[in-house]
């Protein structure tokens, strides 16, 4: 941008700003402490003058705006202060499946596509002994609460406007499959069920719920959703690091998609892949440990 097309685009924020506060140019140059002709001189048409650094900074802080938008630098016309206030908020995870920010933020990119990374496995997917094994050291929600919430909210999964992608790391899968971690305890059976039931998701919803298999060896993601254009979450447990659309979003939108294109099983292999993992876990052992997959 040339010195007079950025000294146009002053005047027109400038200007713009003015008439939306209601603010005169003499009423700026007294509040900003600066030469009424100063500001004439700035405001004036075809003038090809900008303010100086120090001028600048006085005329946005009096205006509450940012100076970097005033000279044409950024389309966002809040003080940099604000923004940086806005740009990430700490907010708290309720404790069960699918929290109401979740619904809430789903809600809000319908019609773009979620991009998901779980901390565990899909809370969609749950079966109701999952959940009531994962839940049982919950004392604010009992495990028949946490059922019965996600059972409630997974008709939204079924909206035909959803569009959701699901990244999981393979060996997350086998500790599932084979016990370990915080599923130590929970049976055999039920390891299979679960396994055999987001097969079924996978089968039934494909399309619009597609799920790719990633090998944590080579790639590596924390638990984060991506809520269209909207938003995106990182799950730090117990809290969510909430960031509004903008850079931010595309990032972690594009760490996704390295997620997917290194995807050892693509979606279109998920279910018959979660179908063979649960026939393997339905003849465990306790101790056992299932061949490199």
């Amino acid at each position: 941008m040339n010195k007079r097309t950025r000294a146009s685009l002053f005047r027109q924020r400038l200007n713009a700003v003015l008439q939306q506060e209601q603010v005169s140019r003499a009423s700026l140059a007294d509040n900003a402490g600066l030469d009424r002709s100063a500001i004439s001189q700035l405001l004036r048409e075809k003038s090809t003058a900008l303010p100086n650094g120090h001028s600048l900074a006085l005329i946005a802080k009096n205006l509450n705006v940012s100076a970097d938008w005033l000279l044409g630098l950024s389309d966002d016309p809040r003080p940099t202060s604000q923004v940086m206030e806005q740009a990430v908020t700490l907010t708290k995870a309720e404790p069960h499946p699918l929290d109401s920010n979740i619904i809430n933020w789903h809600l809000e990119a319908l019609g773009q596509k979620i991009r998901y990374v779980p901390s565990t496995l899909p809370a969609p997917m749950k079966t109701p002994a999952t959940i009531n094994h994962e839940f049982d050291l919950f004392r604010t929600k009992s495990p028949d609460q946490a059922r019965y919430d996600t059972e409630e909210k997974l008709s939204f999964f079924r909206h035909p406007e959803s569009e959701l992608e699901i990244a999981l790391a393979k060996q997350t899968l086998i500790d599932f499959a084979e016990g370990n971690g915080i599923w130590r305890g929970l049976s055999v059976a039920d390891r299979a069920e679960q396994l055999k039931a987001i097969g079924d998701y996978c089968q039934e919803l494909y399309p619009s719920i597609r799920m790719h298999i990633f090998d944590a060896r080579a790639l590596y993601s924390a638990p984060i959703t991506v809520f269209g254009h909207q938003r995106a979450t990182v799950y730090l447990g117990q809290r969510y690091f909430v960031f509004p659309k903008g850079e931010r979003v595309t990032v972690l939108a594009k760490h996704f998609d390295e997620l997917v294109r290194g995807a050892c099983v693509t979606s279109d292999h998920a279910a018959d892949w979660f179908y063979d993992l649960a026939k393997l876990t339905a003849h465990l052992r306790d101790g056992d440990q299932l061949p490199d997959l």
